[in-house]
């Protein structure tokens, strides 16, 4: 059973400034039309920024080649995550990694945001570490081991792109709320690309 608009204005209510926020740049598409009314009302009455709100309706268009553009070079723009630097501009990377252990074998694969630098740094470590760790398991080892060693060398040859690549624009796209709602605030851009979830 969904809360009723007075249950929802209380939960509401509760929620500290980020919490409402994130819910707002995140999740407004998740909403139901009376609870996303009702979260806009809140963040007015609150006097929270505009560009939270202008987040909200983010979400709902699919944004064109430009407007891609731009949101992704805001990302682009901020500094390494791993390393802190801003000397090249920000892309992103799979990692995949293989460790196994007689009957057990673990397969990790993960998106990574980085300078090309780092970013084939993180390639080159989950190769070594399958190369070493990743044949011990019948049959699993001797099956993704190959697979892992096989993508990490295939994404190294993105880390260099000039543009973003596919995976560092599908990032953003996904993200589009919350770009658009923090684009006036560097420190919540830099979290963005620093906590990847």
């Amino acid at each position: 059973m969904e809360p009723s608009i007075d249950e929802l204005r209380k939960n509401y209510e509760r929620f500290d400034d980020n919490k409402l926020i994130r819910l707002a740049s995140e999740e407004a598409t998740r909403l139901r039309p009376e609870a996303l009314e009702l979260l806009k009302q809140i963040i007015k009455e609150r006097g929270l920024s505009t560009d939270v709100l202008t987040g909200i309706e983010a979400q709902f268009k699919q944004p064109d080649e430009k407007s891609l553009r731009v949101y992704t070079d805001l990302l682009r723009k901020q500094s390494c995550p791993i390393c802190d630097s801003t000397a090249q501009p920000l892309n992103a990377t799979m990692v995949a990694s293989v460790m196994s252990f007689i009957v057990f074998t673990h397969y990790k694969k993960e998106l990574v945001i980085g300078c090309p630098d780092c970013l084939d740094k993180q390639n080159n470590n989950a190769m070594l570490k399958s190369a070493l760790m990743g044949w011990w398991s019948l049959p699993w080892g001797l099956i993704r081991t190959p697979k892992s060693l096989m993508l990490n060398s295939k994404m190294k040859k993105q880390n260099h792109n000039y543009e973003a690549n596919d995976l560092f624009k599908s990032f953003t796209l996904q993200r589009i709320g919350r770009i658009e709602a923090n684009k006036n605030n560097p420190e919540q851009l830099q979290l963005i690309v620093k906590h990847i979830r």
